[in-house]
């Protein structure tokens, strides 16, 4: 029996000189078993979200109403909103938003958007450029959105595109337009 023979024999359990080549052989089985399984059961994971790459024109467009301003350390502000409008494929929708800015005109945003339903929503991860008008109240920012999945019809999804909004802050307000792509409904 060989060094190779001799490491198998110690991971199937046996440790003695006189190993059988049934035990030998059923050993090597369990390995290469295994692999054909673990690498199986990868192919399928990975099989599932190419059928979510069905991708649809997606729009939303709506308004929202600032809840809250917070001041945080390094400079960064956390603006929270509630927001409201329509949505193709989803409807009527509501959620919340938050965004972090920085004083160099950078933004981060997450959205939830939920129908009407109450069932469907949309996750959304945001991030751009922001700057303010001559106006001091006026505050335009544009970026990109990514799909981050959702619930019920939009379970899983992908996605992503552009955004553009428009910030009033001395009356509170903003209104902004996604415009892009969605994983069909149902579709995941």
């Amino acid at each position: 029996m060989n060094a190779d023979d001799s490491e198998l024999a110690r991971q199937a359990g046996h440790t003695r000189k006189g190993v059988s080549m049934r035990r030998l052989w059923n050993a090597i089985s369990r390995q290469i078993g295994s692999s054909l399984v673990v690498a199986v059961l990868t192919l399928c994971g990975l099989a599932a979200p190419a059928a979510a790459n069905d991708q649809v024109p997606f729009t939303a467009t709506g308004t929202a109403v600032i809840t809250g301003v917070t001041h945080l350390p390094g400079g960064l502000t956390q603006v929270n909103f509630n927001t409201s409008g329509q949505a193709n494929y989803l409807g009527d929708f509501t959620g919340p938003l938050t965004r972090l800015q920085d004083g160099q005109g950078n933004f981060g945003s997450t959205a939830v958007i939920v129908g009407a339903n109450g069932k469907d929503s949309v996750f959304f991860s945001v991030s751009g450029r922001f700057e303010h008008s001559k106006d001091k109240c006026v505050v335009t920012s544009t970026g990109t959105y990514i799909v981050t999945g959702g619930a019920g019809a939009f379970a899983n999804a992908t996605g992503n595109g552009t955004i553009v909004t428009q910030f009033d802050l001395c009356a509170s307000t903003a209104t902004g337009t996604y415009t892009g792509t969605i994983s069909k409904p149902n579709s995941n």
